[in-house]
């Protein structure tokens, strides 16, 4: 990869970022069909994140990913939202058209694909865990598919409110998610299990069962706390690393007008 005058700009904007691992991925990518773009990944502080969105506009990046804990918040200094994006409430790709920035979400699409990989989501009772902004694009890609959703969270207010938004139903807060056994897909939008906070889970051990699909969106590491008990107990597991794949395959395309090299990207990722 040469970096010169000509070379597109495309970054993350996470806190933190620093282990980031789509600059590896959309880079790979890129180098695989020789296009002159760089991802970056830059790590702003709460405070700074207008300055940050300022920045796309001013240095004329073509598109930026967001994540945790932007994805609700960026909204608001954006020029347009992408109809899904606004029916989820959550963006987590940035387009820049002109220095008109536009607001996707892609999340429910890896999740989505990722999901179907192993099985139909029509007419599954899906439990998903977390009503942020991960929490609620799958949620949406769930429902969107034919799923019958339950949405737990740690807040009810938040649980209760997204129910409504979606129309899904309202699972409960953890210790109600103890007693969910009655399921065929479970998935953890929640943070816990990510780095730094890597030796727990915010699922209780009780309700994994065999032969049930279990997915964690985490992706540092990406065979978290979760996934290793989910596989001693002979469920099947989805890691965050196909929901980060997928995604970022539709966030390729948009920024680049070129399908991914969906291979390239998944074996660069998952030698990391």
């Amino acid at each position: 990869m040469k970096i010169n005058a000509h070379t597109i700009l495309c970054a993350s904007l996470a806190y933190p970022n620093r282990t980031a691992k789509s600059p590896i991925m959309h880079n790979a990518g890129f180098e695989a069909l020789d296009l002159n773009y760089v991802y970056m990944a830059f790590e702003p502080e709460k405070k700074y994140l207008k300055n940050a969105i300022d920045g796309i506009r001013g240095l004329g990046l073509k598109g930026v990913s967001i994540s945790k804990p932007y994805k609700e918040e960026v909204i608001q200094y954006l020029d347009e939202l992408d109809k899904t994006a606004e029916d989820i409430g959550a963006v987590n790709t940035i387009l820049n058209r002109e220095n008109k920035l536009i607001g996707y979400n892609s999340d429910w699409i890896g999740a989505v694909k990722a999901i179907e990989e192993k099985t139909s989501i029509k007419n599954k009772k899906v439990v998903v865990v977390g009503a942020g902004g991960a929490g609620k694009a799958i949620a949406y890609g769930m429902k969107y598919r034919g799923g019958q959703v339950f949405i737990y969270n740690r807040a009810m207010e938040k649980a209760r409110k997204l129910a409504s938004q979606l129309n899904i139903n309202l699972g409960g807060d953890l210790e109600e998610l103890q007693k969910m056994k009655d399921y065929d897909i479970l998935v953890n939008a929640t943070s816990i299990g990510s780095y730094p906070d890597t030796n727990r889970s915010i699922i209780p051990e009780n309700i994994l069962i065999e032969g049930r699909i279990i997915m964690d969106v985490a992706i540092n590491p990406w065979h978290t706390f979760l996934i290793k008990k989910a596989q001693e107990m002979n469920c099947q597991t989805i890691t965050g690393l196909k929901m980060l794949l997928f995604q970022g395959a539709f966030q390729f395309k948009l920024f680049t007008g070129y399908e991914a090299p969906i291979k390239v990207m998944e074996r660069n990722l998952v030698q990391t």
